[in-house]
């Protein structure tokens, strides 16, 4: 990219993450901030046969661009670097200026890529007017809500945090075992956490289900706004489905477990490490009170690893930085509902929180939320050719609505 790197400011942050800057013709307006990251998650061993093409071969096969990273997030940085190459070879430049930052250990968590960006920016006294990061997307449908296009936008993300849970027990020889060893007790402590889930947050919904209003089901919309009513309802319908349950409560997710070095052995000792994505409304605290409520005496809790994030406050969806998002969405995909929705996961946008007006996320391609969308950090990602084009598109109608 000749005219970027020739005409913006670049500079490496913590050796490898970058920050571009085009400077606008008004310096007295605030920078604008899109954002990515260049780090992928690996393929997972024994999986790469089952994948239509090599992983990191970038083949073209059946409509799609198949590899890892193609949605998260090289696909959408490629975007943002096409698009300011593109508007700078026809002469545009921004009144706004424009900044791009791409991560280095976004998958790791960002402490050391974007984190260190918006400590530069801060120190700076540099405040973007608006974010735009990943965490959205133009999903074709989304049952059994609606089957119209939705371009869902991030106005809020989830916190994080791991917790261990360590059960202990008498050890000794397994021929005169306890009536409940320390696996067994740790057993029991995981059931009843994946059978008692957090509460849920109905509230965070409202705003989607009003954006999406006439495009609702019919069926389903007289229930889905009038949640102060229906509450109870759209709680058993939204907890249905993995991908609708995470969308409304603190969820449980049980991903590492050990205990026992041989077979004739008791454990004096079992592990559990339990992942809960935490929602907006809740927060560390509560859910670690909610664990010590569930599991009960006997069982330690303590957080497990660095990575920990409070859930985001939710950005404005009456704001003009909104509407500029918005508009360069409905220029871009004209059939497209566009609503805001909160994130399951964390981003590297979560740092910049103290520095800047709105965040938002959103990935300018399309699919199927399951199929397309659940390929991320899984087998068979990939972005439809089709959407190359919009993607672009999408970028440089932003760079111009913010200017």
């Amino acid at each position: 990219y000749p005219r970027t790197h020739e005409r913006c400011t670049v500079e490496t942050v913590n050796d490898l993450s970058l920050l571009y800057t085009w400077h606008g013709t008004d310096p007295k307006a605030d920078p604008i901030l899109v954002m990515a990251h260049m780090d992928v998650v690996p393929i997972e061993p024994g999986t790469e046969g089952d994948w239509v093409v090599d992983p990191f071969a970038g083949d073209i096969v059946d409509g799609y661009l198949w590899g890892r990273g193609a949605l998260d997030d090289k696909g959408p940085m490629i975007a943002i670097m096409e698009a300011v190459e593109h508007l700078m070879d026809i002469g545009f430049e921004p009144a706004r200026s424009v900044m791009i930052a791409f991560g280095h250990d976004e998958e790791l968590g960002g402490a050391h890529g974007a984190q260190n960006v918006a400590q530069l920016l801060a120190e700076r006294g540099v405040r973007p007017w608006f974010i735009v990061d990943e965490g959205g997307a133009v999903a074709d449908s989304l049952p059994p809500l609606t089957s119209s296009p939705v371009a869902l936008v991030k106005t809020a993300e989830k916190g994080y945090i791991d917790l261990e849970l360590t059960a202990t027990a008498g050890g000794g020889h397994s021929s005169i075992p306890p009536h409940t060893t320390a696996i067994g007790l740790l057993a029991e402590a995981v059931h009843r956490l994946e059978s008692h889930p957090a509460p849920a947050h109905i509230a965070t919904l409202e705003p989607m289900f009003r954006a999406l209003g006439p495009h609702l089901d019919p069926k389903l919309r007289p229930i889905l706004t009038n949640l102060k009513v229906t509450g109870p309802i759209v709680t058993k319908l939204m907890s249905a489905k993995p991908s609708t349950n995470a969308t409304v409560r603190t969820t449980t997710a049980v991903t590492m477990i050990s205990g026992g070095v041989k077979p004739n052995v008791l454990p004096q000792k079992a592990r559990a490490v339990v992942n809960f994505r935490i929602i907006p409304g809740e927060s560390i605290a509560s859910t670690i009170e909610h664990v010590r409520s569930v599991v009960g005496p006997g069982i330690s809790i303590e957080p497990y690893g660095e990575m920990r994030a409070e859930p985001s406050t939710v950005s404005s969806t009456k704001s003009d930085a909104w509407q500029v998002v918005a508009t360069s969405i409905e220029e871009t995909f004209p059939d497209a509902v566009v609503a805001p929705w909160t994130l399951t996961g964390v981003t590297d946008s979560r740092y910049f929180a103290d520095i800047a007006g709105d965040i938002y996320g959103f990935a300018p391609f399309t699919g199927d939320v399951d199929d397309t969308f659940g390929s991320i950090h899984g087998t068979g990602e990939r972005i439809r050719v089709s959407d190359a084009e919009a993607a672009v598109s999408f970028v440089c109608r932003l760079i111009r609505n913010a200017s």
